[in-house]
């Protein structure tokens, strides 16, 4: 595995790349790599002829007092990682300046209003430096596809929206969220657990999927978000929001044809979760 860290280097690598006809795919991340991202690094193999994973963590995408110093940081253990899932090169910018050298061109991208809900709402800003980021990613390998999980699903859509937009040729692929045996969705934060948290944080998906079987049932969307909250706060959750929409993060009635999803984000002691589950 080839590895990077200046501007200059990765474009000369991704100009030899072009120049033999290769199939390109990009695997951005933020580091602390867990079987979840490592399974994009799979698909991502499956669908090209060279994988790129990056790995920088991003300060746009993080407001004052959110974890952007305490953020894991793995770099040796994250390399052996992607060797034996035969990533061909990882790109770590060593300052931001090799990502966002012309930052001028970025200050008209925002996320818009439905980057402004869900995480938004609660993380002011931190969509549109997810766009950025991604953006100029996307603008120094010049991919043919690139893989994303849809764990954090709202972040997968706006990300979409910008590629179908910005790079139209671009292949995003969604990956099927992966999870631990007991239904906790895999995340680089799940370190931050405590051992009495680590048993309660389960909990969180087991109380989703029994607020679709209560919708199923009752057909009431309000009382519904009612009956999760109730659930998740007796079992020490701290909820950011509970929210039923179309995979088009737009409002829904029962009565509708289109996919639905079942968005939520806690907190378990200092810990963020977020998940959702789609359903019909």
């Amino acid at each position: 595995m080839i590895i990077l860290d200046t501007k200059e280097d990765y474009e000369n690598h991704i100009n030899l790349l072009k120049l033999k006809g290769e199939i390109i795919s990009l695997v951005p991340t933020m580091g602390n790599l867990h079987d979840g991202h490592l399974s994009l690094v799979e698909i991502a193999k499956k669908n090209s002829s060279k994988v790129i994973t990056t790995i920088f963590i991003n300060p746009l995408q993080f407001g004052k007092n959110e974890d952007f110093v305490s953020y894991p940081r793995t770099m040796n253990q994250d390399i052996n990682k992607l060797k034996k899932y035969n990533c061909d090169i990882l790109f770590a910018p060593k300052s931001k300046n090799e990502v966002f050298n012309n930052f001028d061109n970025l200050k008209n991208l925002k996320a818009g209003p439905k980057g402004n809900i869900l995480c938004g709402k609660i993380r002011p800003g931190h969509f549109d430096g997810v766009l950025k980021v991604v953006y100029m990613l996307f603008q120094l390998t010049q991919p043919d596809l690139s893989v994303f999980g849809l764990k954090d699903f709202q972040q997968l859509y706006l990300i979409k929206r910008m590629a179908k937009i910005h790079f139209p040729k671009l292949k995003i692929i969604s990956a099927p969220t992966i999870r631990n045996k007991n239904g906790l969705a895999l995340s680089s934060r799940n370190s931050y657990l405590d051992e009495k948290s680590i048993k309660i944080a389960p909990l969180f998906y087991k109380i989703l999927l029994d607020g679709i079987n209560n919708l199923n049932k009752s057909n009431n969307i309000e009382e519904t978000v009612k009956y999760i909250t109730s659930n998740l706060e007796k079992k020490k959750f701290l909820v950011n929001y509970v929210s039923f929409l179309t995979t088009e993060l737009e409002k829904i009635k029962m009565n509708t044809s289109k996919k639905k999803i079942l968005l939520s984000s806690v907190k378990l002691g200092q810990t963020r979760l977020i998940d959702n589950i789609e359903f019909n």
